[in-house]
């Protein structure tokens, strides 16, 4: 526990992580440390925040795909999406030859706009189809709760070794 008053209901605090690892370019980036701030084990937060984190891949998929929608009626708009799928069309074997695998390596990187939405966009942008959408977004999203919940923990430890 990091907080000095922490959630005392440990089901509010698992929602209020949930809720956080739902939040776009937070995700389970911030879900799983709040988690662990507010009083829930490591990997409890861990696996809210992946869960949560994992349920949002649909929403951001139907919000991606009216988003593109939106922006083709606009002709500059639609004239740098045309150009950018042409530079992509030229690099399509290796899109093919890396499809969800590439997908979870650009989801794990915890850089800001690399999560599930940042996922989708690329997936959209490069054309890959529900499946390895979800399997790559998937993996990458439990590998990186993984990575974010060892070093939360490991974090927590080192600041309670100066209580």
């Amino acid at each position: 526990m990091l907080l000095t008053n922490p959630v005392t209901n440990p089901m509010i605090a698992m929602l209020i992580a949930f809720a956080v690892s739902m939040i776009p370019m937070l995700e389970l980036r911030a879900g799983i440390p709040l988690g662990v701030a507010l009083g829930l084990p490591t990997p409890t937060a861990t696996i809210v925040g992946i869960v949560g984190n994992i349920l949002q891949i649909q929403i951001a998929v139907v919000a991606v795909a009216w988003a593109y929608r939106q922006c083709a009626r606009y002709p500059r708009i639609r004239g740098w999406i045309t150009k950018t799928e042409a530079q992509i069309d030229r690099h399509k074997r290796l899109v093919q030859r890396w499809g969800w695998l590439g997908l979870t390596a650009f989801v794990i990187l915890p850089l800001p706009g690399t999560g599930v939405w940042g996922g989708v966009v690329l997936a959209r942008l490069l054309g890959l189809g529900a499946r390895p959408v979800w399997i790559g977004l998937s993996l990458g999203i439990a590998a990186s709760g993984l990575i974010f919940g060892l070093g939360t923990h490991g974090t927590v430890s080192v600041i309670n070794l100066f209580r």
